[in-house]
């Protein structure tokens, strides 16, 4: 079960599966709790889309101080639409090493996070072995299969067991509300079942796409068990008056931070 909740007026979303992981910390943040006007009103955690450096600054410092985690105990990278997997088993890196849209660790302390507006973000948990990550899934990560591959790196790696592994996928953009182009229906030509992608308009060429049902998809073949991958359903674009959305606000808007820690 999925619900709402809310520290020191950090309004967020969590899951009661995730909850009952002994050391574990979560949250989907929501777009609220912050001091960032306008269009990214006001919990927004990037500068690139136009809101000031010292917004954000605060933006961070009122999530440090609600959820009481230090924010040099956060941990992001630069997302690049892509497949791979930063993973921090020794040492943090001193720099948040730019070109991932993973990352996965055994070491606690570290709130590892993902910025979303749309994508879709996912949090991996072997509540065995202790292991967290965290995915960022548009279509192109999706069409590489990253999901897939953060599983396998967690079997492989670390050898979890997939029957020990939690997969919580957070609130994107629903089929409701993506429409995309051959680009997008050729890139996931390599997908066994494209279900996930029909065709709803009259418009040619043209189809819309369930991005969360596609990562769905790819942890179930990974191995994981369907009691133990859950989706929050929640389309960003329908509640804009409670999530950023890329899509439905044109571009013009900023993005929530998901982030997963060991205690």
């Amino acid at each position: 079960m999925f619900t709402y909740s809310q520290k020191n007026g950090v309004q967020y979303l969590e899951y009661s599966r995730l909850i009952e992981c002994n050391g574990v910390t979560h949250a989907f943040c929501t777009r609220w709790g912050g001091v960032s006007k306008g269009r990214f009103a006001n919990l927004n955690f990037s500068v690139s889309e136009g809101d000031t450096q010292r917004n954000v600054a605060e933006n961070w410092n009122i999530l440090s101080n609600a959820f009481n985690i230090p924010e040099d105990h956060f941990f992001t990278v630069k997302q690049i639409h892509g497949d791979r997997i930063l993973i921090i088993a020794d040492n943090v890196p001193d720099s948040h090493d730019p070109g991932y849209d993973g990352i996965i660790t055994n070491k606690p302390g570290i709130a590892i996070g993902i910025k979303t507006a749309d994508c879709v973000p996912i949090f991996l948990v072997d509540r065995v072995k202790h292991i967290i990550g965290t995915i960022h899934a548009g279509w192109k990560g999706t069409s590489l299969n990253i999901a897939g591959k953060a599983l396998r790196i967690l079997v492989k790696k670390f050898a979890s067991k997939p029957e020990d592994i939690i997969v919580t996928i957070g609130p994107s953009i629903g089929p409701c509300c993506y429409e995309v182009d051959e680009k997008v229906w050729t890139a996931m030509e390599k997908d066994p079942d494209r279900d996930f992608l029909f065709k709803e308009s009259r418009k040619a060429e043209r189809w819309m796409l369930d991005l969360p049902q596609a990562n769905q998809r790819q942890i179930l073949r990974a191995g994981i068990s369907s009691e133990n991958v859950t989706s929050a359903g929640i389309c960003t674009s329908c509640h804009r008056d409670t999530f950023f959305s890329h899509r439905g606000e044109g571009g013009q808007t900023g993005r929530q931070l998901n982030f997963i820690m060991l205690q």
